[in-house]
Parts: C-alpha cells; sequence; structure tokens
C-alpha cells in the first residue's frame, strides 16, 4: 500500500468534513488535549443546519473559541450534548438546563457500554508515521475503545499532537477521511502557584503514607501536583506510574530519580497512562518516549489491573464525605459539578492489593470557613461515588485515617477526629442523637489499635 497517495486520496476538506454528518447521526469526539477543536469549531459555526445530532465527548478544553457556544440554546433541537467524562462551564450549565446530559459510567466501562451507535468518530491525531500509522495524541487512551465501534473514523492530523508510543495507533486504511488542523493544545501548568497551608498540610498527610516503590495514580489539582512534590522531599525511592493521566510533575520526578518505574509488577521500566494533562513540558516528555506508553483507559483503569501493580497508590478529592464513609465527588444532593473520571476504579483497585493503599482528600471545609465538608449524611440526592465499603485512606488538613475495617461507631470518631475542630462537637452530637452511632462519652475517647497505618 502506497501510504501517502492514501493519505491524500482520504484527506478532504473543512466543508466536506462537515458533509459527513447527518441529521439524527451520533457524532463521538475525543476530549481535553485531544478535543478536534477545529472540528467543533465549524460545527458551532454551523449547527444550525442540521436536525438532532447527539454529540458525545469527555469534556471541552478548547484553544480555539467555539462561537457561536455549541450548547447554546438557539442550538436547540439542532446539537444534544452527551458529556461522558466530567463538566466544563458551558456544558454544566446546559445539563442543568436540560439541552445536555451526563452518562454516568467508570471511564473503564465507557466504550464497552455505550448505548448508541456511532456514526461518525472524530480524533485528534499526530502526522502519519512511514508505516502509514497515526499517533491519537495527549487524549488518545479514552477514545481508543471507541475505534472499532465507529461506522467512519474521521482525524483531525495536527503537529502540535504528541506522538505517544504504545497501542494507542491507528493505521491509514481504517480511515474514512482526515483533515489538517494547526493549533495548540489546551495546558494546564500549575508552576508558580502556591499551595495553602491547607492543601500543603493535606499533601504532607498523603506523602506520609507513600511506600518505597510505590506504583502511583494521582488526580488532578493542587493537593496531588503538591503531595507529587513532596516525595522527592521526603527521600522516596524507585516509584512507578500507572494512572489515567500523566501530569508534568511525573516527569519532573523521573529526570529527578525518583521515579524510575523499575520496580513495577507489570509494564516495567515503563510510565503506563491513558490521558496527558499539563502544559508543553509533559506534551514534549512523552513525544516518541520510549518510556512512555499510552494504554486504553478500559485497561488502565481496570482496577484488576491496577491492583496487580507493585504497591499500587491512588490519591483523588472528593466534595464531601459523611461520617459513615460515603464519598460524593460530582454531586452536592441533585446539583451535579463534576463527572468522575477513574476515581473509584483506581480507589477500589489500590485497596485491593496487599500492600496498596488508596487515599481520598478533601479541605475539612468550604464556603471560606462556614461549613464543614465532613457531614453526618451525604445531602439527599447526592452521588456517592465511593461507597462506605470501598473507602480506605481519608485526608483533611487535620490529619489522615484510614477507615478500612473498621466499624460504623470507629471511623465515625476517625472522621470526626480530622474535621476541623469548630464543628467536631456538633458532627459528634449528630453522630450521637441523631445516626445512633457513639456510645462513647466523647469523640476523643481512644480507640486502641485504629489508627491510619
Amino acid at each position: 500500500m502506497n501510504y501517502n497517495a492514501a493519505y491524500a486520496a482520504k484527506r478532504r476538506s473543512e466543508s466536506q468534513i462537515l458533509d459527513l454528518i447527518s441529521d439524527g447521526e451520533t457524532v463521538l469526539t475525543n476530549g481535553g488535549p485531544g478535543l478536534p477543536n477545529r472540528f467543533l469549531q465549524l460545527l458551532a459555526q454551523n449547527a444550525t443546519r442540521y436536525q438532532n445530532v447527539r454529540l458525545c465527548h469527555p469534556m471541552r478544553r478548547e484553544t480555539l473559541p467555539l462561537e457561536p457556544e455549541l450548547t447554546a440554546e438557539a442550538n436547540e433541537g439542532h446539537i444534544f450534548h452527551v458529556s461522558e467524562f466530567t463538566f466544563d462551564k458551558p456544558v454544566i450549565e446546559a445539563v442543568r438546563a436540560g439541552r445536555a446530559t451526563y452518562r454516568p459510567n467508570h471511564p473503564s466501562d465507557s466504550a464497552r457500554f455505550f448505548p448508541y451507535e456511532i456514526d461518525l468518530l472524530v480524533v485528534p491525531a499526530s502526522s502519519m508515521d512511514r508505516h502509514g500509522f497515526f499517533s491519537l495524541g495527549a487524549f488518545g487512551g479514552w477514545v481508543m475503545g471507541f475505534v472499532s465501534k465507529a461506522r467512519r473514523l474521521v482525524l483531525e492530523v495536527n503537529s502540535h499532537q504528541p506522538r505517544v508510543l504504545g497501542p494507542c495507533q491507528v493505521h491509514i486504511s481504517k480511515v474514512e477521511a482526515l483533515f489538517e488542523a494547526n493549533y495548540p493544545l489546551s495546558t494546564i501548568s500549575l508552576a508558580g502557584m502556591v499551595p495553602t497551608s491547607e492543601e500543603k498540610a493535606i499533601a504532607q498527610h498523603v506523602a506520609g503514607v507513600v511506600l518505597d516503590g510505590a506504583t502511583l495514580q494521582a488526580g488532578v489539582g493542587q493537593i496531588p501536583e503538591t503531595m507529587l512534590k513532596l516525595l522527592k522531599e521526603a527521600g522516596k525511592k524507585d516509584l512507578g506510574v500507572h494512572s489515567e493521566a500523566m501530569f508534568d510533575s511525573m516527569a519532573d520526578l523521573y529526570d529527578a530519580g525518583v521515579i524510575t518505574n523499575s520496580r513495577k509488577t507489570i509494564h516495567r521500566n515503563m510510565f503506563t497512562f491513558s490521558l496527558v494533562v499539563g502544559s508543553e513540558r509533559i506534551y514534549s516528555f512523552i513525544d516518541d518516549n520510549p518510556a512512555a506508553e499510552m494504554h486504553d483507559i478500559a485497561y488502565v483503569a481496570d482496577p484488576r489491573v491496577i491492583a496487580r501493580n507493585h504497591r499500587p497508590f491512588s490519591v483523588n478529592a472528593t466534595i464531601q464525605i459523611d461520617l459513615s464513609g460515603q464519598c460524593a465527588s460530582e454531586t452536592i444532593g441533585h446539583q451535579h459539578y463534576s463527572g468522575v473520571g477513574g476515581q473509584w476504579s483506581f480507589h477500589y483497585g489500590a485497596a485491593l492489593a496487599e500492600e496498596g493503599r488508596a487515599v481520598i482528600t478533601l479541605s475539612a471545609t468550604g464556603k471560606g470557613g462556614s461549613v464543614s465538608r465532613i457531614v453526618p449524611m451525604l445531602p439527599m440526592g447526592s452521588a456517592v461515588t465511593i461507597s462506605r465499603n470501598d473507602i480506605q485512606y481519608v485526608a483533611t488538613e487535620f490529619g489522615i485515617v484510614n477507615l478500612k475495617g473498621t466499624t460504623l461507631e470507629e471511623r465515625a470518631l476517625l472522621l470526626i477526629s480530622i474535621a476541623h475542630p469548630k464543628f467536631r462537637d456538633a458532627l459528634e452530637r449528630s453522630a450521637r442523637e441523631d445516626l445512633k452511632l457513639l456510645r462513647r462519652s466523647t469523640y476523643a475517647a481512644a480507640m486502641p489499635g485504629v489508627a491510619a497505618q
């Protein structure tokens, strides 16, 4: 096969790409720094020419403006959004207004249980190599499982997309059409941002339970970022990475010799991940790097795979936790704030392993310190992201506790002990009088054998 000739034959203009969409069809795109931004920009400009097109995507992180806004009320009846992974402000507003919806699922199940026929799958890709293959770029692991399900695959070829090694590649023979775009990827950089005293305290507690040789997963945010930096200061050795996402700080720890991937049980000496989120630093680090492999998220976020790693360690954040250990990371009551990503999968997978450790973090208070984020019961309608049966470590700025295996009474006492001091008395009263959980005279009672181990 002459790959260059095949490329030329499948290359289309932007208007020809839009002609591939018909009324009533389902269009699926990638997201994050793998968002087909030029395609969605064109779709936004032409949305009203279509009727009842279902647009599914994991998240929006555009660098080219979508004007008019795709989720706007004017596009109702033309484009209906299904959010697959997490929410962005325009999508949140559309969900609350009924112009969009959210599909709850674990990322590892997203493609397997996708309920619609995919008429068109649009994915950004790196430039084609001499063997006719395209890397699916910075977010390729999320979308790889959909490739075999789509009737037609369209690539938005962008030289800014990194060429990531591993199985998240597609061959020119599998491509229906392609078009070329040229724009920078979205970036998230925490460099120069100073963590609050509360965030630093939480990160210190979390870093304190990381074992040498641990295989890390970390969510995005200031607390995981600070925790990763503290691992170097703490003198941790031979850490590995098997994570839903890769971040700048992981590359920094690799260069510093803290992350070596040398003690991993599977994919030894390799970073294993599905997504990349960060600055140009991490995009450059993974580009054509033999030590970094991107895999389908159905594999990376499978708890059975996670548990096979050496000392798997997971850290993620939640919005609220109740005194029985239930975590709400997606909603407060009926109000949606975010999708969940691989939080449960990595927490559960890490906790399954013999020396695994899974941590959920949250600041003890919210709304400027006026409310406790450790609550007697979750508000009615809250989505339980991690059940009380699955929860292991919980950390606030006031400490870290291990709830695994504890009774309802013991875990209530443990959680009250890491709540903000000004809310502890009220939590203790509620646990005793409303929930009937406590029989002890005070939450400060000694609990021999129940501590963060």
